[in-house]
């Protein structure tokens, strides 16, 4: 768990050492992440560390709080500028994952699965993550007069398939740079599907 000591630092001291985790765990898949590693970067003691953190779940906790900020935001934002039509968020947040990589190296670090950390991220997500309402955080901005369901737990089905395709399409790229137009074409095809659903009508 994250220790109160940790909030109480100075903002800029607790930046850094968010800062120096999200690097960190960007170099996922050429290693992992360390205590060690952690402590050099950001320059604090072994004995400071612990004053803030139990372990290294902890430091996924870290990078995983503000991960959860940013991406609600972003698709709060979308969804106002697009009049609440979640249909045309995907293809925003594959595009921006793309070419802003570096801005969300941790983003994609967290759901890569072929990062050196997984397993980490794995037992976070098992055993000591708050499973945020991802849904209740935007779902007032989602339009649902676009809808043909307007029930919570169908949007929400609808939500996380949409992410999950985002998130195939991502780490193909990642895993073929080279790919980049064909996933994007793939993605915009699930979507479509997905919109005007593949039934006969």
């Amino acid at each position: 768990m994250i220790k109160r000591t940790f909030y109480n630092l100075p903002a800029e001291k607790r930046e850094k050492i968010i800062d120096v985790t999200r690097r960190e765990f960007s170099k996922g898949n050429r290693k992992k992440i360390t205590i060690n590693s952690v402590i050099k970067n950001a320059g604090i003691s072994r004995g400071s560390f612990y004053q803030y953190f139990d372990d290294k779940l902890d430091l996924v906790e870290l990078i995983t709080e503000d991960m959860f900020t940013r991406v609600v935001d972003f698709i709060r934002d979308e969804l106002i500028l697009n009049d609440g039509n979640i249909f045309a968020v995907p293809m925003r947040i594959f595009d921006l994952m793309i070419n802003d990589s570096r801005q969300y190296d941790d983003v994609l670090a967290l759901t890569d699965s072929t990062n050196q950390n997984n397993a980490l991220v794995a037992d976070y997500m098992r055993y000591r993550a708050h499973r945020p309402d991802f849904y209740a955080e935007f779902k007032k901005y989602i339009g649902k007069d676009i809808l043909a369901a307007n029930d919570d737990d169908d949007i929400k089905c609808v939500i996380f398939m949409m992410f999950d395709a985002v998130k195939a399409a991502i780490q193909n790229v990642r895993l073929n740079p080279k790919s980049t137009d064909k996933e994007r074409a793939v993605l915009y095809r699930k979507m479509q599907i997905l919109k005007n659903g593949a039934m006969a009508k």
